[in-house]
């Protein structure tokens, strides 16, 4: 993911800098081990990280880095004694202010050290072993009124740069699923920049991508045929699978 961390990184200064900071029970999922900053290794991860400065007004990638990691987006725990190794939470109050497709790709990519959960069933926006990361847990409440199952919540980042918030701790697990499933990354959300780089990088990207573009015709969005649905999800399926 080295490629599209470096690209994502220099996206992510301008937009994080302007967006203010806002924003039957089973026990959570087992705390993750503490992770040091991660020596990104995927081209596109990279490539990410390095965009900083050519955003577009539809780039995607969350923009300034929090106190703390001058380069753009978060590679290590915010607190490597905590439960859960989660993004610096006012990073997370800015990169859930509106989708970033960029950023989810690196924060997502599978070499990054952030706490992965997976949704036991369809719950709202959520589909069924879908891959998450934790951004955030909001311990139980203690005293007063009890809502819900009260053993704790997650924010959370979805693949299509998504944030799902104050999801209930049991709809979530730790084991990972035979086959874990993901949001549709958006193909058209992510800078060109970063296109041309998953391209170059991958073979499988490359001819999924002109399948798609032999199928959809330029369409992004609105009525398409059913090939271009099946393309269009093949192509997702190497974006994932490469970062």
């Amino acid at each position: 993911m080295r490629l599209l961390h470096r690209l994502v990184r220099p996206l992510a200064v301008p937009l994080l800098a302007v967006v203010p900071a806002a924003c039957g029970s089973a026990p959570p999922p087992a705390p993750s081990a503490p992770a040091s900053d991660p020596s990104p290794s995927s081209p596109a991860a990279q490539a990410v990280q390095k965009s900083a400065g050519k955003s577009t007004p539809t780039d995607d990638a969350p923009e300034p880095a929090p106190s703390g990691d001058s380069g753009g987006l978060p590679t290590a725990c915010a607190n490597p004694s905590a439960a859960f190794c989660t993004p610096p939470s006012d990073f997370v109050d800015r990169l859930c202010a509106k989708p970033h497709q960029g950023a989810a790709l690196a924060l997502l990519a599978h070499d990054t050290p952030f706490t992965r959960l997976y949704v036991r069933g369809r719950v709202d926006e959520l589909i069924a072993d879908e891959e998450v990361i934790v951004l955030r847990f909001h311990a139980p409440q203690k005293g007063g009124m009890i809502v819900g199952s009260n053993s704790g919540s997650y924010d959370l980042l979805r693949w299509d740069g998504t944030c799902s918030m104050a999801m209930e701790a049991e709809v979530v697990t730790r084991t990972a699923p035979p086959h874990a499933t993901t949001a549709h990354v958006q193909w058209h959300h992510i800078s060109a920049h970063v296109q041309d780089v998953l391209i170059a990088s991958s073979d499988a990207v490359k001819k999924a991508h002109a399948k798609r573009g032999k199928e959809c015709k330029g369409a992004m969005t609105g009525d398409v045929s059913a090939a271009c649905e099946k393309a269009d999800r093949a192509l997702v399926a190497a974006i994932v699978d490469y970062v």
